[in-house]
């Protein structure tokens, strides 16, 4: 009976995963001159392979984990927006974005790393 309620609990975790659309990868290139561009190209894991479409400017947010003063209870999480990346290419269950805009923190909440990082959500709704 264990091991039914194991593998259940199994199977939903990575149904609910591979839903998620989320950034796994981050590469930049190396400029061989102060003239040449550079670009920062994030790999972002597209969920069932039908979500994210070329061009399209998504909202990419962080889940912060909020704890008391002594850092042995969690108080929460919460959402908080970083920025807006828009998707160049779509490969199936993969897609590559470049940064639009990164939201200033004046109105929303800080940020230990107030960039793009690996684990970041993009929001489809």
């Amino acid at each position: 009976m264990k091991w039914i309620l194991v593998l259940a609990l199994l199977a939903m975790h990575s149904l609910a995963s591979a839903d998620e659309i989320s950034i796994f990868e981050v590469r930049r290139n190396i400029p061989l001159s102060d003239t040449d561009p550079v670009y920062k190209d994030f790999y972002v894991k597209n969920g069932d392979g039908a979500k994210l479409k070329k061009n399209q400017v998504y909202t990419v947010t962080r889940k912060v984990t909020l704890r008391d003063a002594s850092g042995s209870q969690v108080m929460g999480e919460i959402q908080s927006p970083v920025g807006q990346l828009k998707i160049i290419a779509v490969y199936g269950k993969i897609a590559v974005a470049r940064e639009v805009k990164v939201f200033t923190r004046e109105e929303l909440p800080m940020l230990d790393n107030p960039w793009f990082m690996i684990g970041d959500s993009l929001e489809t709704n």
